[in-house]
């Protein structure tokens, strides 16, 4: 697949681009600011899309210009609380999947494939219809985000939201090609409930279920590289992907008891 990559410079985008390349796909980056992308990175790139990530009509002139099959957004952060500004990071949003929708309509045919940085904090919890981020709640803006994309269709946008509760680069400079210890192979992915989730404290009166997302969201951390190598490897797939339209959360084997 050929992927349009927004924040290709920062923690995210940076270990993403390596494991793209991995999965044998061409990357375009698209940045702000190129000056900041490694020179070894930019030696890789396919090509590189100067912009602002909330600018929806450029976003989708990259995207129909060099022909991408799919989009990855890790441009942006978001806020841990709503008492303080939630920054570009809702904008950025917005304007990523705008841009998808409006290129996949003047292209025709098939819906882009994408891929878009979330939060935990949306996963289901075990007593519906309540999600985690009802427990628990930090990072408040992926919740407005999830109801904007869920209200998009799935024959006019293939996507997935990325979920990880947080998560950490395990080598300190983006490895080309990823190191061998690193791989989607360490994880455990799943759709919609976090993975390996169990029942405690479920029977403590009031504050039973709140106990229960604390003792266990902790143990959701994961190491970055891993995670960039799930999307990477599902991007193969295209549109077979099992993860389409799905919040997929993920927990380290080496953590599941």
């Amino acid at each position: 697949m050929k992927v349009l990559l927004l924040g290709v410079t920062g923690n995210v985008g940076s270990r993403m681009l390596p494991a793209l390349l991995a999965h044998k796909h061409q990357v375009v980056g698209y940045v702000r600011s190129p000056a900041k992308i490694a020179p070894e990175a930019k030696s890789k790139l396919d090509s590189i899309v100067v912009g602002s990530a909330s600018d929806s009509a450029a976003i989708k002139a990259a995207i129909l210009s060099h022909n991408c099959d799919a989009v990855v957004n890790a441009a942006g952060l978001a806020s841990m609380t709503g008492w303080s500004s939630q920054g570009e990071f809702p904008a950025i949003f917005a304007a990523v999947v705008q841009a998808i929708l409006d290129a996949g309509r003047e292209r025709g045919g098939a819906p882009i494939r994408c891929w878009l940085m979330s939060g935990f904090g949306i996963m289901d919890s075990l007593k519906r219809p309540y999600l985690l981020l009802d427990y628990l709640p930090l990072f408040p803006i992926h919740k407005r985000n999830y109801q904007l994309i869920k209200s998009q269709p799935t024959d006019a946008l293939a996507w997935s939201l990325f979920c990880a509760n947080a998560m950490s680069p395990k080598h300190e400079t983006p490895q080309f090609p990823p190191s061998a210890d690193t791989s989607a192979n360490n994880l455990v992915v799943k759709a919609d409930t976090p993975p390996a989730w169990v029942e405690k404290y479920r029977k403590v009166p009031l504050i039973g279920n709140y106990l229960n997302v604390l003792a266990q969201a902790q143990g959701y951390a994961a190491v970055l590289e891993n995670c960039v190598d799930v999307i990477a490897a599902d991007l193969e797939k295209g549109l077979e992907s099992e993860w389409i339209g799905k919040r997929v959360a993920v927990k380290e084997k080496s953590k599941v008891n």
